[in-house]
């Protein structure tokens, strides 16, 4: 029977509960921001903006006393690390601030690109192609300004803020200019002009979070953590946010990368993401009854994340070795082969000849990469953009470049060549590639995908995805391949398990007698059930086989608290009230 009690006062239920054992000796400050618009600023004498307003439904869900301070941004970064309870809610993540702070998040999430006029939109598809602008607009000592230093852009014009860099932008002064997206978009409502700047290369992601310093207690964060899942679960969070950034993507619980990498995962026509792994993704989360924002960023960006943030979804990705143990794998959803490729007029060559040539060209942190790593070779040239990777091997900056068979035709044609300009010398490796989650990601949403993943090659959809875009693509072995998560089986004795430790049971029943497995937990807050699913013995019955066919049913538990618990399995006739003819009981112990 389902609670008729709404999740939203369960939640909250839950959160006082939970709060009602931290004892806070003093209010969390939180030093805002006053010249951030439309995130925060000052207004009439006091604080306003989208950050403002969700603090305040943070502290009305947490039941947490906080005082929000403005402070401009540098002050309030040397704050945070000294002492004193503080939080900075419009920190953005970079893996050098990762161990210096608390998060909890994301709070926004916001693209920069670089913008340009209409006329010149069709002129820069690549950063190569940024760089060879003739002028391109930074403000001083932003991040953005010291990320197109570090990536060898030697035509840059600086500016002292962003309102002068766009005002260049829009009298053709400069041909490009980085924005933040949100930000461009408030710095238009007080420009008078005639267009809107176009995007072209995406140069990075901004994930915006609750920054708190060291002494903040933990149970305090997790409690703001708690609250924002809550309100984006609620809905409450996207209406906040749709009212402040109407055209912005909508931050989830989960947060959804690719890059461009036909045909796997590209921008299409409409600009919307598609590819054949991305219609897979959709279909996984509209099965799963789940929406989310896809947002295509540069591979090197979305790595960087899904390395060191949880519940990122990073897609496609090959597994390897060196990856291996880093991320959660769903799939595979694909297969390729790495080569070395050189021009038409390329000699013949072989591993130990391509150690000795000047330059090889490599795209960041793409598993090609770290493939030539591995194998010794130091001759490596990387560019963040693969459109780049081809440019420099067909203009002859390069003597080779590492591409896969799967993307390297539309990665030629999207930079402006042809296939039949490149040849395929040297074979390296085949790998299979997945959608891959980030370490702390929720183990049962991860199961969840990957049974339905298993459902979809079950029933057809998973070819005829890929069909649609790779037509010839051999597709057997990824039917019959399967990504399993490392769970513990579980035994009728006592069973011993860690704080995050999932654990498996599977029985057999038979629908068709009408006798299924009851499941009860009497502890429910220590371990709970976050997958049940039937399992049949052959894969890819007729439906016709399937009728009165026994199966075994897998249930998957989460470890979620200390303590201990009993979860008694019953085979009974739902209709009936008679006992159950099987009853047994699991021990349970978590530490």
């Amino acid at each position: 029977m389902r609670s008729s009690i709404p999740k939203k006062v369960v939640f909250s239920i839950i959160l006082v509960l939970f709060l009602s054992s931290i004892a806070l000796a003093q209010p969390i400050t939180f030093l805002v921001n006053p010249d951030y618009d439309p995130f925060s600023y000052l207004g009439e004498g006091h604080l306003k903006g989208f950050l403002v307003d969700l603090i305040g439904s943070l502290e009305s869900e947490t039941g947490i006393d906080v005082e929000m301070k403005p402070v401009k941004f540098d002050e309030a970064l040397e704050m945070l690390q000294g002492e004193g309870s503080y939080c900075i809610p419009s920190l953005v993540f970079t893996t050098q601030r990762k161990a210096l702070y608390q998060w909890a998040g994301p709070v926004a999430i916001t693209n920069t690109y670089l913008y340009t006029t209409e006329e010149l939109s069709g002129e820069f598809k690549s950063l190569e192609d940024a760089r060879n602008a003739n002028s391109v607009g930074v403000v001083s000592e932003y991040y953005s300004h010291k990320l197109l230093e570090g990536q060898g852009f030697d035509n840059l014009i600086v500016f002292e803020d962003e309102g002068s860099l766009l005002e260049a932008l829009l009298e053709g002064e400069i041909e490009l200019a980085p924005f933040n997206s949100a930000v461009l978009q408030e710095l238009l409502k007080g420009e008078q002009a005639s267009y809107s700047p176009v995007s072209t290369v995406a140069i990075d992601l901004d994930m915006t979070y609750l920054g708190f310093s060291k002494e903040v207690p933990t149970e305090i964060v997790d409690a703001f953590q708690k609250a924002l899942d809550g309100l984006k679960t609620s809905g409450s969070f996207s209406e906040l946010y749709s009212e402040w950034f109407p055209e912005q993507p909508v931050p989830g619980i989960y947060t959804f990368l690719t890059e461009e990498y036909p045909p796997v995962t590209f921008r299409g026509e409409d600009g919307e993401p598609t590819g054949f792994v991305t219609e897979m993704v959709k279909e996984i989360l509209r099965r799963n009854d789940m929406s989310a924002e896809i947002l295509i960023v540069p591979w090197s960006v979305g790595y960087e994340l899904a390395s060191n943030l949880p519940n990122v979804f990073l897609f496609s990705m090959d597994q390897t070795e060196q990856r291996k143990e880093n991320f959660e794998w769903i799939g595979p959803v694909g297969k390729n082969t790495a080569y070395l490729y050189g021009r038409k007029d390329t000699p013949a060559t072989d591993l130990e000849s391509a150690k000795r040539v000047d330059a090889i060209g490599t795209t960041t942190n793409w598993w090609t990469e770290q493939l030539l790593k591995e194998m010794g070779f130091e001759n490596l040239v990387s560019s963040l953009d693969p459109l780049d990777t081809v440019a420099q091997l067909v203009e002859g900056e390069t003597d080779l470049a590492v591409f896969t068979d799967l993307t390297v035709a539309e990665l030629a044609d999207e930079a402006g060549y042809s296939i039949d300009d490149l040849e395929a010398l040297v074979e390296l490796q085949t790998n299979y590639f997945y959608i891959a989650a980030s370490k702390g990601t929720n183990l049962g949403l991860i199961l969840n995908f990957q049974k339905t993943l298993e459902e979809m090659k079950r029933d057809g959809s998973f070819e005829e995805t890929i069909r649609e875009f790779v037509p010839n693509m051999l597709v057997t072995s990824l039917l019959w391949n399967s990504s399993q998560l490392d769970v513990k089986g579980l035994r009728t004795s006592m069973n011993t398990l860690s704080v995050g430790e999932i654990a498996t049971m599977e029985l057999q029943e038979n629908g068709s007698t009408g006798y299924v497995w009851d499941v009860k937990i009497t502890n429910p807050n220590v371990v709970s059930l976050i997958y049940e699913g039937s399992i049949f013995e052959a894969k890819f019955l007729d439906d016709s086989e399937l009728v009165g066919a026994p199966y075994n049913v897998q249930w998957v538990f989460e470890a979620k608290q200390p303590g201990v618990t009993v979860v008694i399995f019953s085979l009974r006739r739902p209709w009936e009230s008679v006992h159950p003819i099987q009853t047994f009981a699991i021990n349970m112990k978590v530490e």
